[in-house]
């Protein structure tokens, strides 16, 4: 985001915040006074907010979640000048369009992104059952939802034109486009974009791939899916914290960031206990957390003083042993709170937070040159402090839930006492927490089954030769600048200068194109598309040069015959070798010396070939299997073609495989061109695999 605005009045919004937006279609009201106006929005969106609330409300008891650090809150905001100056933000964009009326929340999730995508399910749980919600959300990072999807993403897609772009609707992600005569890159203002949506909410709507990216990030929260991130452990604590939790299981998230982001002030808490005294009596109760607070917890370092009064069992007892750990470090974490409650009878006037806040409205001109004391500023001042406390009652700050503690220890409740003493002889058993402990393996099939290819890859795990060498050389056949690889064109960008017009639909041979001409010889036609675009980008490549570009068109489109050797007419097969003769040879009868294409290159060719003969190079390659071969019997001074009978066709797929292989060991497990290669194209080797290479058999596609 290029900024973070109410920096006063939210002051403790950090970079762990999710910033949403719901605008809902609200009946039009005319012929009212502004005041009234106002009013009248103002108590709709009262209305739509209590009715949001008690949906989410009821999406978070469904799946007992536990909120990490901030809840989800919806606040009303009519878009009028003067709530925009008390949110300390003109919340204007970059055109001066302010927004429309709309529900607006802030959550800090600190360590736990998962509380991040929870708030993207209720959103677009919200949007499902009121089709006329348009909901928006953003983070530090911007537009995260594209960043998710960012593997399918459009071509066009980029930070600077996705920015304000990205809403949910009806539950489906839409990302607005540009018209042809905005200008590119331009921010396009929210009120702009949800007019656009308004207008035609199915235009902008994703792709099936970008909604599934979205749909798999949530579908943990669906309530019929298992909730794997929670976690339930028995804990031995303080009779009267274990009552707090039982009441208040949601406290469990501020008590173990407390103790977890505990300081000196805080430990001078911990050497007292004066809330949750060690020497009062303690119970074995089941406590849920989510997998990031016991984490957390499991892994803050933590030893009790015996002179504060912690007495352990024996760590001979790991169980039991882990149980009070636990205890100890949950009552510590909800003394801190408790010793951070403000003071009764402190004043919000009193607070740095008010006093810049109250600066910054003061330099807005919010007051209107009103005199200090005077009764409209008297009444401007009671308007500002009112929406400072209800602004700030939307964040759990330690202070907050400290307070909250301290009045649900006055108000204590004989009757938890009694149903903890009845639960504990039933308690339900604690999960494993093997989940803690990841090792290579698993860490690096996560992150294959997250990010890994899946077509290069069959059933059974092996690799899939064939689809390893066509990706292979779709990866080298594309562009690159300094930002990598470009993503593939359209067709119609790749098309060859001589097929950019339709071929005539007419009978005559003459008229067919060079592939349907060779068609009918049963070969097909292989051009080098990576050597033309070069050629094509080549300065010496101009226009006043179309002769000698044509030739070297030709050139680069040489058609090589497929392997024809079960043909059932000899003849044809004859009839393609002279075709094959004469259309090289007219390919460089009118060649130009300035690209060295004249025909010497013809007789390079057959010395390389007589060169090649005498050498051992062809053994080196693995051929298909020939039935015809294996099976041949008679007598071979018959057959004027033992050569052609002989003759085994190369396995491409198998023996590239074979290469990436060997250059890959000659690496030593070391950075090389094989490692990178493959790093680029997202697939791995085993050096295992490689080094089965040597071994005297057959070559397989498994050895990848």
């Amino acid at each position: 985001m290029n900024k973070v605005p109410g920096v006063n009045l939210e002051f403790v919004r950090e970079d762990d915040f999710v910033e949403y937006y719901i605008f809902p279609q609200l009946s039009a009201v005319d012929g009212a006074a502004e005041d009234v106006l106002e009013e009248q929005v103002c108590q709709q969106l009262s209305e739509v907010q209590a009715e949001c609330m008690a949906i989410v409300q009821q999406k978070v008891t469904e799946r007992s979640y536990i909120w990490h650090k901030d809840e989800f809150q919806l606040q009303a905001r009519t878009g009028s000048a003067k709530e925009r100056i008390l949110n300390d933000e003109t919340n204007d964009d970059d055109d001066g369009e302010a927004l429309p009326p709309h529900l607006h929340g802030i959550t800090h999730y600190g360590d736990n992104i998962g509380d991040e995508w929870f708030i993207v399910y209720l959103l677009c749980e919200l949007t499902r059952l009121r089709s006329d919600f348009i909901a928006r959300i953003c983070d530090a990072d911007g537009e995260f939802l594209l960043i998710e999807a960012a593997d399918v993403l459009p071509d066009w897609a980029s930070p600077e034109t996705c920015e304000q772009r990205v809403y949910l609707v009806n539950g489906e992600l839409q990302l607005v486009q540009n018209s042809p005569s905005t200008t590119k890159g331009k921010r396009m203002p929210m009120a702009t974009a949800v007019q656009r949506i308004c207008l035609n909410p199915t235009l902008y709507r994703c792709s099936k791939a970008m909604q599934g990216c979205i749909e798999a990030r949530i579908r943990e929260f669906v309530p019929a899916q298992p909730h794997l991130a929670t976690h339930r452990q028995i804990v031995e604590l303080p009779q009267n914290a274990a009552v707090l939790l039982k009441q208040r299981p949601a406290l469990i998230a501020s008590a173990v960031r407390a103790f977890c982001e505990r300081d000196t002030m805080d430990a001078k808490a911990l050497r007292v206990m004066r809330y949750f005294p060690p020497e009062s009596t303690r119970v074995r109760t089941n406590v849920t957390f989510t997998r990031c607070l016991y984490a957390m917890l499991m892994h803050s370092q933590y030893t009790p003083e015996r002179k504060v009064g912690w007495q352990l069992t024996n760590a001979g007892n790991a169980e039991r042993y882990k149980e009070q750990l636990l205890g100890v470090k949950i009552a510590s974490g909800l003394e801190i709170l408790a010793s951070q409650a403000k003071r009764e009878g402190e004043k919000v006037e009193e607070t740095p937070a008010w006093r810049a806040y109250l600066r910054s409205l003061q330099s807005k001109g919010y007051f209107r040159d009103n005199i200090e004391g005077s009764a409209e500023y008297g009444s401007l001042l009671a308007t500002a402090l009112e929406y400072f406390k209800s602004n700030q009652a939307r964040f759990r700050t330690a202070p907050r839930v400290g307070a909250e503690i301290l009045e649900l220890l006055r108000t204590s409740d004989s009757e938890k006492v009694e149903q903890l003493r009845d639960e504990e002889n039933n308690l339900q058993p604690s999960d494993k927490d093997d989940w803690l402990s990841i090792s290579a393996e698993d860490l690096d099939a996560m992150l294959q089954e997250r990010y890994g290819p899946k077509k290069l890859y069959k059933p059974n795990g092996d690799m899939n030769a064939a689809e390893f060498t066509k990706q292979l050389s779709e990866f080298l056949e594309q562009q690159s600048n300094f930002e990598g690889i470009e993503p593939p064109t359209d067709g119609a960008d790749m098309l060859d200068s001589d097929d950019d017009e339709p071929t005539p639909a007419t009978g005559a041979s003459s008229h067919k194109s060079p592939a349907e001409r060779k068609r009918e010889f049963g070969a097909k036609v292989k051009k080098n598309n990576s050597m033309r675009k070069a050629c094509q980008r080549n300065s010496l490549l101009k226009e006043d040069d179309e002769q000698d570009s044509t030739h070297v068109r030709n050139f680069l489109d040489f058609v090589i015959p497929e392997d024809n050797w079960d043909s059932t007419s000899e003849m044809s097969d004859y009839a393609d070798e002279e075709d094959l003769e004469r259309n090289f040879d007219a390919a460089l009868a009118g060649s130009s010396s300035a690209f060295g294409l004249d025909h010497n290159i013809k007789a390079y060719m057959e010395q390389m070939d007589r060169e090649l003969a005498q050498t051992t190079v062809g053994k080196s390659f693995h051929g298909k299997s020939n039935s015809r071969t294996s099976n041949r019997t008679g007598n071979d001074d018959d057959d004027d073609f033992d050569d052609i009978e002989d003759f085994e066709p190369i396995n491409i797929n198998v023996n590239t495989l074979k290469n990436m292989m060997d250059s890959y060991k000659s690496q030593v497990g070391g950075a090389g061109p094989v490692s990178n290669l493959l790093n680029a194209m997202g697939a791995g080797m085993s050096v295992a695999a490689a080094a089965e290479s040597d071994k005297p058999k057959d070559l397989s596609e498994s050895a990848v």
